[in-house]
């Protein structure tokens, strides 16, 4: 499973290449998804939504950047089209996590020390954790198995891709439009797909003496949906002391479904003169990411079974159990007040702008583009 977020980190890259060029590879080592299934949905529910937290949320923070390039909005028919990318950055604080701190039930650390990299620390990480589970042969609660947690992708950024087009209609008035249709990304199994609406209104129509003032005012609103999913195979756990009542057929269909929405809410402050444009502001922004894996999935238990005197399969040591869709996450980010400030340089129709947002998760963005004003 792990392996299969590896490929759908992948796929937000390939993304940011279609969008302006590749912003790097968000390569996680994630390790055995399988080994930490058999903990158990609670757990491993617990340990990945703390793995993977900081790179969500910061794509849900990149994804509400870059949805415009002055305070102005375009006059009627007038348009831009644009590519852009953004990088959220991962504080430090938010690339380890202490295992020990988190409400396990099944698993505890067993080597190597309780804090390791989310997927957004360094690649390194010594962390070994224990399976626990009471044997009903003793009563004892004893290790099942064990197994390394995994090292982060050394990279603090969360890349955001958006390719977008935006349109002025009347009084001021510009809606602006994001969409990738879902495709299956280049190099990688992981289909994605993006899409988003944003609307920006002037306001200085509205005030007294407003059509005077030396800058222009501006409202605005964008809202995205994200999709990615991915098709992968969890296998159980084999061994001699392993009795597995199943059939290959019966982990067909394991997947997983990622899905991120993002929103913000901004008041613009900015002035347009020949060749550039200069804009600030604040604004109010959050972000969800929803994580589900459809399908069966192998965990290895203790067997009440268990006869070590009999060489039926069945009364071995340990047995597999099935469980359906054992993750369901669904992480928030920390609705968060923003401030942002940008420019854009424009020559004939084409146009080159950036912009930084300071945040719970600052993000840089850059973006070019044509249009007509």
């Amino acid at each position: 499973m792990f392996n299969k977020f590896k490929k759908i980190t992948k796929g937000l890259c390939a993304l940011s290449v279609i969008s302006l060029a590749t912003v790097g590879t968000v390569q996680a080592q994630l390790g055995d998804a399988g080994a930490i299934l058999r903990a158990g949905a609670d757990d491993a529910n617990t340990l990945m939504e703390s793995y993977l937290a900081p790179y969500t949320k910061g794509f849900g923070a990149g994804l509400n950047t870059g949805w415009f390039n002055t305070a102005k909005a375009h006059p009627t028919l007038g348009f831009d089209i644009s590519l852009n990318v953004s990088a959220a950055v991962i504080p430090g604080s938010d690339q380890i996590f202490d295992v020990s701190q988190l409400a396990l039930q099944q698993l505890e650390v067993v080597s190597g020390g309780s804090e390791t990299p989310t997927v957004a620390g360094d690649k390194s990480t010594n962390t070994e954790v224990g399976i626990f589970a009471t044997n009903p042969q003793n009563g004892n609660r004893e290790e099942v198995a064990r197994f390394g947690l995994p090292g982060g992708s050394g990279f603090p950024y969360a890349p955001a891709p958006m390719i977008q087009a935006s349109l002025g209609i009347v009084k001021d008035t510009d809606i602006t439009l994001r969409y990738i249709p879902e495709f299956t990304a280049p190099v990688v199994d992981a289909g994605v797909g993006l899409f988003g609406v944003g609307v920006k209104h002037g306001i200085n129509q509205w005030l007294p003496g407003g059509k005077l003032l030396p800058v222009d005012l501006s409202v605005q609103i964008g809202y995205n949906k994200f999709n990615a999913n991915a098709n992968f195979n969890v296998n159980p756990e084999e061994g001699s002391d392993i009795y597995n009542p199943y059939n290959a057929s019966q982990w067909d269909g394991q997947g997983i479904d990622l899905e991120t929405t993002a929103t913000t809410y901004n008041a613009i402050v900015g002035k347009t003169v020949p060749f550039i444009s200069v804009y600030g502001g604040i604004g109010f922004e959050t972000s969800k990411t929803s994580l589900k894996t459809p399908g069966a999935y192998p965990v290895t238990s203790f067997n009440p079974n268990y006869d070590p005197n009999s060489n039926d399969p069945e009364t071995r040591e340990k047995r597999i159990e099935s469980v359906e869709g054992p993750i369901d996450l669904e992480i928030k980010d920390n609705n968060s007040m923003r401030a942002f400030a940008g420019l854009r340089f424009s020559l004939a129709v084409f146009r080159i702008s950036a912009s930084y947002t300071i945040s719970n998760y600052s993000t840089f963005n850059v973006g070019v583009g044509f249009g007509l004003r």
